[in-house]
C-alpha cells in the first residue's frame, strides 16, 4: 500500500488562486497542496467553490490571480494524464450512446485524429466496465441507467485512461448504496496501485471512513491535511459558519449526513 504523502512532490497545487464569477470571488487566495498517494476529499458548504477549485486545477477556468499546477506543470500540458469525473448534473444524458461507447471515448485522445476505435479499444472499455460492475449493461443507452450506474460508467471512462491522478466532482452524490460501495472500492484499489484521488465529497460522516486526506473550503481554504488530524470541530465550525448538525439519512438507516449548521 502507498503511504499517504510518501511522494513529497504535490500532484495538485495552487498558489493564492482567486477565481471570480462576476458577483465576487468564488475562490479567494487559495493555496492548496495535495500530496501524492492520498485518497483525498474537498468538502465545504454549498456554493463554497469546491467544483470551481477542481475546474481551475484542470485549467477549465481562468483565475483572476494566482495559479494552479497539475502534476507539477501547467494544467493545459498535463490534464491528459488525469481522469476527470464531472458532476452528473453537467452531463447530457440524452446523448445517443451506450455505456461501452461512453467509456471508449476516454481513449480518443490516444488514438489521434485519423484513427477510429477498434477491437482493442472496445475490449479495454469492457474491462473497465467489468471493473465497476457494469459489464452486463455495456449496451444500455446511458440515459436509461440509474444515477449510480451512470456514475460508475463515467468512472470506467476515467479508469480506461489509466491516469496518474483522479479528480472527481461529487462522485457519490445521489447514488445508491451498491454504487457508492463499488465506486469507493475501485478508487481504493487505484490508490493501492499508486494513483492519487481527489474528490469533492458531501457526506461528513463517511469522510473519515473513505478519505485519508481532506481540504476544507468555503471560498477560502480553511484547513488541509490528514483527515484524522484536520477534521476537528473547530475546523468544521469555521468552514460551515457554526456548529455542524448531523441528521439521519432516510435512504440509509444508521448513516448520517450534514443537515444544517447551527450558529
Amino acid at each position: 500500500m502507498v503511504t499517504p504523502g510518501a511522494d513529497l512532490a504535490p500532484l495538485v497545487a495552487t498558489d493564492r488562486l482567486t477565481v471570480d464569477y462576476g458577483e465576487g470571488p468564488a475562490l479567494r487566495d487559495v493555496t492548496l497542496t495535495v500530496p501524492g498517494g492520498v485518497m483525498g476529499a474537498v468538502v465545504g458548504p454549498n456554493g463554497a467553490g469546491k467544483s470551481t477549485l477542481l475546474k481551475s486545477v484542470l485549467g477549465l477556468l481562468t483565475p483572476r490571480s494566482g495559479r494552479a499546477l497539475l502534476l507539477g506543470d501547467s494544467p493545459h500540458r498535463t490534464r491528459h494524464r488525469v481522469g476527470y469525473v464531472p458532476q452528473r448534473s453537467s452531463v447530457d444524458w440524452d446523448f445517443p450512446a451506450d455505456a461501452q461507447t461512453v467509456v471508449t471515448m476516454g481513449l480518443y485522445r490516444g488514438l489521434g485524429p485519423f484513427r477510429r476505435p477498434g477491437r482493442r479499444e472496445r475490449e479495454r472499455a469492457m474491462q473497465a466496465l467489468e471493473t465497476v460492475g457494469m459489464g452486463h449493461l455495456a449496451k444500455r443507452q446511458i440515459g436509461r441507467l440509474s444515477g449510480g450506474q451512470q456514475q460508475r460508467v463515467f468512472l470506467a471512462r476515467a479508469l480506461v485512461q489509466d491516469p496518474e491522478l483522479y479528480l472527481l466532482d461529487e462522485p457519490l452524490a445521489g447514488v445508491d448504496a451498491a454504487s457508492e460501495a463499488a465506486i469507493i472500492a475501485v478508487l481504493r484499489s487505484e490508490r493501492e496501485r499508486g494513483k492519487t484521488v481527489l474528490a469533492v465529497h458531501h457526506d461528513l460522516v463517511s469522510l473519515g471512513d473513505y478519505f485519508d486526506w481532506v481540504a476544507l473550503v468555503n471560498v477560502t481554504l480553511r484547513a488541509q491535511g490528514p483527515t484524522a488530524t484536520t477534521l476537528s470541530e473547530e475546523a468544521l465550525a469555521d468552514t460551515y459558519g457554526g456548529r455542524v448538525v448531523l441528521a439521519a439519512r432516510p435512504d440509509r438507516p444508521g448513516v448520517r449526513e450534514e443537515a444544517a449548521v447551527a450558529t
